[in-house]
């Protein structure tokens, strides 16, 4: 069936440089792809990168099945869903950055170099070490990049075993819409610039990376933008991510 109309995304993305596309995995088409130069431009991945490190992680058997857990250090932060035990599916789930950067030591920084040349994953810069590099720090990844590396993980054609593409498939599903529509995704949400993410003057970075499907139709989508102004939205970027793609799937005639 053909596709619902573009949606207007100089509207959607008020206030925001942004970017969304859209790829068709059973057409083998690029369909949407809304600013050439914002989609080309290589930013933090923040927490969409949890999503190669799952694939890393179950590969290298440190997570085994997504009942794999971590003990909860003590440490109190400001999201209270973090501040507990974790399994795999809830550091999925709830973005727990501390799970993150315990499972980059026990990888080591030569086999996550490794995974992420496998994987041509942005700009492949560790420098800014093992537990924060994907932080608003030195690995840097464009919209169409991971866009690349969606349909490479989606069609399981990314250098790991069966297993860890089964579990990390089954950790990022979203949810199911109303219409029948099956989303899988990850959040990501950094601070932009000297500002940092915890100010009320700063400017946010919102990704929304993920696969969406219904039926025998079946599509990979990237929507990230960088706040313009302060938004008067205190959720966090990733969240707001969510909710454009929800909306613009949805005007599409995809969600």
């Amino acid at each position: 069936p053909a596709l619902a109309g573009e949606p207007d995304f100089a509207r959607i993305f008020t206030g925001r440089d942004g970017c969304f596309e859209l790829y068709d995995l059973k057409t083998n088409t690029l369909v949407v792809r809304s600013d050439p130069g914002r989609c080309a431009l290589r930013t933090s991945p923040c927490s969409t990168f949890k999503v190669p490190l799952s694939l890393m992680a179950f590969d290298a058997g440190i997570l085994t099945d997504k009942g794999s857990s971590m003990t909860w250090d003590g440490t109190v932060t400001s999201r209270d869903v973090w501040n507990r035990d974790q399994t795999a599916a809830t550091w999925m789930q709830n973005s727990v950055v501390w799970f993150s950067q315990r499972l980059t030591p026990l990888l080591g920084m030569d086999k996550v170099k490794m995974y992420l040349s496998r994987f041509d994953y942005g700009n492949q810069d560790m420098t800014g070490g093992l537990t924060i590099a994907w932080l608003s720090s030195s690995l840097a990844i464009s919209s169409d990049e991971q866009l690349l590396f969606w349909e490479r993980f989606w069609r399981e054609e990314l250098p790991v075993s069966k297993h860890a593409f089964d579990v990390t498939k089954a950790i990022t599903l979203v949810d199911t819409s109303a219409s029948g529509w099956t989303l899988h995704g990850k959040t990501g949400s950094g601070g932009v610039g000297s500002g940092g993410p915890n100010q009320e003057s700063a400017l946010w970075l919102g990704w929304f990376v993920g696969h969406v499907a219904r039926g025998d139709r079946e599509y990979v989508f990237v929507t990230t933008y960088t706040d313009r102004v302060v938004s008067r939205d205190r959720r966090p970027a990733g969240w707001i991510a969510r909710d454009l793609t929800k909306k613009i799937l949805t005007k599409m005639g995809l969600y």
